[in-house]
């Protein structure tokens, strides 16, 4: 049994506790994608607070591919720079950072990137609307963005990366059948529709080399029907530990899931953890670390979680409590956030920010 404050490797970057700030959509960067100082005291504010590794907000790889207003790019290299600002900010404070980069795929709107939203098929998404099928020629660029934004990563002093395949993203989609109604060699079995991810991967294992951590967040069930089944994820899951990626961040649900999508409400000690027993199953067939994401708010559970996985992330508490670490570290035992999900919202309008927290100042105002 490893303890909370105990340290972790990832490949050779070793991280002091096992506690990780999962990636939080911001809503923090200007309108070109380049993140604000705002970000950057967000950030440094969750290093300060004793989080083990913090996993940024996604960044969106190529325009076609942002998924909301005012995300953080990685798609060019004039974003070296900016970003720069975020990883020298945490590391001034202690802290580690990892950039996660994606793609929306279809889940996203003309109005946000300039085009039409683009998938692995042509399908009509319950949450978005149309989605046009990408040709093997956009699948190929789509790669090389993924790999290019890896290294941006790099460049810009990141102490790893994480590539988005979860929550209904397009890794996400062509995993899924759901999403994913190919005939070529990108569609069809696990193997198939697990082509374009290994080949994401693997591309962005060549830019960065051999030596710097990449790893993966994976989503192991869509809760959708004819979407992404665990039995599949494992043997994705087992692949992408074959070929050397350095973890696993397992996670599961997307939008046209409801209320098994992603960010789900919990209100007792029992509801938290929820996807844990997937990231059991694939820790029992990789040989990388894995880290369980899903609900996480009470110390105890979280201790229990650490006797089958290497690491938990966590999202929503850390919006309520940038120093939620070093807490549970001096002896509390529960995070403050009581899921009522209100900061999605709050993000849209403002930037990150809890909303119970924000009625609490607006009461104190008055």
């Amino acid at each position: 049994m490893a303890g909370i404050f105990t340290p972790w490797k990832l490949k050779d970057l070793t991280i002091p506790n096992r506690l990780v700030r999962s990636a939080t959509w911001e809503g923090l960067a200007e309108a070109d994608g380049t993140p604000t100082y705002e970000l950057v005291n967000v950030l440094a504010a969750l290093a300060e607070g004793g989080v083990g590794l913090i996993i940024t907000g996604f960044a969106f790889i190529s325009p076609e591919g942002k998924a909301l207003p005012k995300q953080t790019g990685a798609h060019i290299d004039a974003m070296i720079g900016p970003l720069t600002r975020i990883s020298d900010a945490v590391h001034k404070c202690g802290g580690l950072v990892a950039l996660q980069i994606a793609h929306a795929g279809g889940q996203t709107k003309q109005e946000w990137t300039g085009h039409r939203p683009v998938g692995p098929s042509a399908i009509q998404h319950p949450a978005f609307g149309p989605v046009q099928e990408l040709s093997k020629d956009q699948i190929a660029d789509i790669i090389e963005a993924f790999a290019l934004a890896a290294g941006r990563g790099k460049a810009a002093g990141f102490d790893a990366v994480e590539l988005h395949a979860a929550h209904g993203y397009l890794a996400n989609q062509f995993l899924s059948p759901f999403c994913n109604q190919r005939q070529d060699e990108y569609g069809g079995d696990w193997q198939g529709r697990g082509r374009f991810v290994f080949e994401m991967c693997r591309a962005a294992r060549d830019l960065v080399g051999p030596h710097y951590p990449v790893f993966i967040k994976l989503n192991t069930a869509d809760y959708v029907d004819n979407g992404l089944e665990l039995s599949d994820a494992l043997k994705v899951a087992q692949r992408l530990s074959d070929m050397g990626l350095d973890a696993i961040e397992v996670s599961g649900g997307q939008p046209a899931a409801g209320k098994l999508g992603s960010a789900r409400k919990v209100k007792e000690p029992d509801q938290e953890g929820y996807f844990l027993d997937n990231a059991v199953a694939v820790k029992q067939v990789v040989a990388c670390p894995v880290i369980s994401v899903g609900g996480w708010r009470s110390r105890a559970q979280v201790e229990k979680a650490l006797e089958h996985v290497d690491a938990v992330s966590m999202s929503r508490p850390f919006i309520r409590q940038p120093d939620l670490a070093k807490r549970w570290q001096a002896g509390e035992t529960q995070a403050a956030c009581i899921s009522c999900n209100g900061c999605f919202k709050v993000n849209m309008t403002q930037g990150l920010g809890c909303a119970q927290e924000l009625k609490e100042q607006a009461k104190e105002g008055q």
